[in-house]
């Protein structure tokens, strides 16, 4: 009979619908059906129905894919339907010779579409497998042929570890637990072996299958070809492997460099302070020669010039020569005298560096025209020697440079002296340092008398620190107090006192 309105065609689907999805009232749907439709048709509606559900299947099955089958299976269910339609004398007694015409049309686009299916399904590059819940194959498409080498008539029947190397027999047995309990396993990288023996890299997915009444019967899977992406891995890793063996290779060797620098630098450090130690020895040697020796010669001189002077009071011009030469021996006396103490102070041995700063500070200021600000606390007291000598160079060195380049006409000294440290301050009103000139001296100390103090200062343990802008130059100098225990303690607490 002829179906004319969309109630109608929705009715039918409605009732299509209760049949394909079986629910509790598609036995009486399927009843209206047939006296909706009749026999011929509705065995045509189940038919089309049968191929919806295997398309449904594979699709839930497999939801990456967009159309699968199970082909043998649904070609069976369609020849079962289509046999039941053509071949079964009671429903031939009800069908009328046109409707028995219309059945080969109808085969025909089933078939089509049928096939357009399984043509879906072998031209997939992935392996699609299917097997029972004992690890049975029952399906095998072009793919699997390609990917394992063999034929569907191979494969069919034969259990899955055909394909699955002896070590990892145990995988099967994880796998089909998963499926039992109605797991879906995703992307599971392992091994498998093809028919000619040669192992492959591949990606498992693999998913429960369920009957009509959602009982698990079996297992699909489709299996991925991953053996370039491994073999890009595997190059990687050894990529990287050999990477951190170059990393640490160097690192050992930066290593080693870096040790036997600091152990060169450190070398250098001691050769320093040696050249620093054996230059104050010199300094106080040739000190003590111009002092001792040379003052007692011109002191000698200056005596025979006096008698002289008496008797030659008789020649007035003879006189005023010897007056004039006497001028000239006292003042190369003095003149030994200041670069002797500036050598090595006395005073810095005899009462300490407080005295000995203001013994320089008071002749440079004479000399130079500087106005030199000296803070040196009234309870300093005595430091170790060593201490002392450095403390003194530090000064001496800074305001020779105030002095020579910084345009300065006043410069401030100042001592501060803590528990465990010694603090010296030298700064100047002058012109600065540029940027580069301080950068340069900070990176690399450039120049002798700062070498010189950054030398003397790192041999004691100290820190230096130089600072310069437009207002001027800073010399901030620290200093450990590591010798208090020396025999100048005892010295140091009675000058406190």
């Amino acid at each position: 009979m002829p179906i004319a309105n969309t109630q109608m065609e929705d009715a039918i689907f409605v009732l299509a619908a209760h049949v394909f999805l079986k629910t509790s009232d598609y036995l009486r749907c399927l009843d209206a059906l047939s006296r909706l439709l009749g026999p011929a048709r509705l065995q045509y509606l189940l038919l089309l129905l049968a191929f919806v559900r295997a398309a449904h299947y594979w699709t839930e099955t497999h939801p990456e894919i967009a159309f699968e089958d199970d082909i043998d299976k649904l070609l069976a269910a369609h020849e079962a339907l289509a046999d039941c339609i053509l071949n079964d004398p009671e429903s031939r007694d009800n069908v009328s010779d046109a409707l028995l015409n219309e059945l080969p049309a109808l085969r025909l686009k089933a078939d089509k579409a049928i096939g357009l299916l399984a043509a879906i399904v072998d031209s997939s590059e992935d392996a699609i497998v299917s097997k029972t819940l004992e690890g049975i194959i029952t399906s095998w498409n072009a793919g699997a042929e390609r990917l394992f080498g063999y034929t569907p008539s191979e494969a069919v029947g034969q259990h899955i570890s055909l394909i699955i190397p002896i070590e990892r027999k145990d995988e099967e047995t994880v796998i089909i637990e998963r499926i039992r309990r109605g797991e879906r396993i995703e992307h599971f990288d392992t091994v498998r072996v093809r028919k000619d023996k040669a192992q492959l890299d591949i990606s498992l997915t693999v998913s429960p299958v369920r009957d009509s009444n959602g009982k698990i019967i079996g297992a699909s899977k489709i299996a991925r070809d991953i053996t370039e992406r491994k073999r890009i891995e595997r190059a990687l890793r050894e990529s990287e492997g050999r990477y951190r063996t170059l990393a640490d290779a160097l690192d050992t060797q930066v290593q080693f460099r870096t040790q036997e620098l600091e152990r060169r630098n450190s070398e250098l450090r001691e050769l320093s302070g040696l050249l620093l130690e054996s230059q104050d020895a010199e300094r106080r040697h040739i000190a003590r020669e111009l002092h001792d020796s040379a003052g007692q010669t011109l002191t000698a001189l200056d005596l025979q010039l006096t008698r002289i002077g008496d008797e030659a009071k008789k020649d007035p011009a003879l006189a005023k020569e010897v007056q004039n030469a006497e001028g000239l021996v006292q003042h190369l006396a003095r003149e030994l005298r200041t670069t002797s103490y500036l050598l090595h102070p006395p005073l810095l041995d005899e009462t300490g560096i407080s005295s000995a700063l203001s013994w320089y500070v008071q002749g440079l200021a004479e000399r130079s025209g500087l106005e030199i600000d000296l803070q040196v606390p009234d309870n300093f007291g005595r430091v170790p020697p060593e201490m002392e000598l450095v403390i003194f160079r530090l000064v001496q060195e800074s305001l020779t440079n105030i002095h020579r380049h910084s345009g300065s006409k006043t410069a401030l000294i100042r001592l501060e002296r803590e528990e465990n440290r010694v603090r010296v301050t030298v700064a100047d009103q002058g012109r600065g340092m540029t940027p580069e000139r301080l950068a340069a001296i900070q990176s690399q100390g450039t120049g002798v008398g700062i070498r010189g103090m950054r030398e003397r200062v790192r041999h004691f343990g100290g820190d230096l620190v130089i600072e310069s802008d437009g207002s001027g130059t800073k010399v901030y100098a620290t200093l450990p107090m590591k010798a208090l225990h020396s025999t100048y303690g005892t010295n140091t607490q009675q000058d406190v006192a």
